[in-house]
């Protein structure tokens, strides 16, 4: 029997813009300065803000096999739009407060667009393995091509210290004689937006998942998938188990002829037997399930999330009108 986080390891991959969007974001507000050494504010080499509508952020994959499809714990934890949102809305409360203290031309940059907008389908997309049968043909497991995290610190002297609140040109709070916030711009902008949290409904996401992959239906749709895709010449047992006993490269620049024909074989073998459909469906059911038992701790987790994303979304509006 697997535990629950193992269980989870293997939706990694479809969480994949939502753990870059939110991992780089902790890591400038939890550990500026040990990213990239030596790489201060460029304002220059960042580009102007780019302020769409919230709304315009997909929250359920827009092509294949799970296009439209959601989860009901989807309800109590952060969407693509109010996580990037909440990036937008603290980084820009950075700016307002360092600007207070001279520092005009503050530059980290913007969270990655591109990444929000995918989200969607390269996390439900990938939920129960590849299920996009254009982008097979196109990339083959490899993800679709997205922005490196982007790394960056403040900085040194000053700059950092301001912006931290430790360092010698901030001792006793002050610096140039105004007194900067506990923990600096930093620790100003985590007490307006506190990473919004929600870990009841991601350990119940996980409990489901593994339930709804345990389930004799599910069982028995992945056999009949491994079937047809062995009558391709493809031994393997889930779609959801590494290709690499198939000879695929996952890491590789670029997907191989090889990779895009397995890649081709894997979602069609889904599609005609309704693999997806059905394991969407399980997972349905486990999710509800998982609502009913904890109720009250996920309607105030999510709650309380709901009041740090609000806050968040109404800053970016607010911003944006600005530009």
């Amino acid at each position: 029997m697997q535990t629950i986080e193992e269980a989870w390891g293997e939706v990694a991959l479809s969480k994949y813009s939502r753990t870059v969007v939110v991992a780089a974001t902790i890591g400038l507000l939890a550990a500026c300065g040990t990213a990239t050494k030596g790489q201060p504010s460029d304002p220059a080499a960042v580009a102007a803000p780019t302020r769409i509508s919230l709304d315009t952020i997909p929250a359920a994959p827009t092509r294949g096999l799970t296009k439209g499809m959601t989860l009901p714990l989807d309800g109590y934890s952060s969407t693509s739009s109010e996580q990037y949102a909440w990036q937008v809305a603290t980084q820009d409360q950075w700016r307002s407060c360092m600007a207070r203290y001279g520092f005009k031309k503050f530059g980290p940059p913007e969270p990655s667009l591109q990444v929000a907008t995918g989200a969607a389908d390269s996390d439900m997309g990938r939920r129960y393995g590849i299920a996009d049968l254009e982008s097979a043909k196109t990339r083959g497991y490899h993800l679709s091509e997205m922005p490196e995290p982007s790394r960056w610190e403040p900085a040194k002297g000053a700059e950092e210290a301001v912006f931290t609140g430790s360092g010698t040109e901030v001792a006793g709070g002050i610096y140039k004689g105004q007194k900067i916030p506990d923990g600096g711009c930093r620790g100003e902008a985590k007490r307006m937006f506190p990473m919004p949290q929600t870990p009841t409904a991601a350990n119940a996401e996980s409990r489901a998942f593994l339930a709804a992959k345990d389930d004799t239906n599910v069982k028995e749709a992945i056999a009949q998938w491994s079937s047809c895709m062995k009558k391709r010449g493809l031994d393997i047992k889930s779609p959801i188990d590494g290709v690499e006993s198939l000879g695929v490269d996952v890491s590789s620049a670029t997907p191989s002829a090889r990779e895009i024909e397995i890649a081709i074989a894997d979602v069609e073998c889904k599609g005609q037997t309704k693999l997806v459909e059905l394991w969407h469906e399980k997972e349905e059911s486990k999710q509800q399930q998982e609502i009913a038992k904890d109720a009250s701790t996920l309607n105030r987790e999510r709650d309380d999330k709901n009041r740090v994303v609000s806050k968040a979304a109404q800053a970016y509006k607010a911003r944006g009108a600005e530009k």
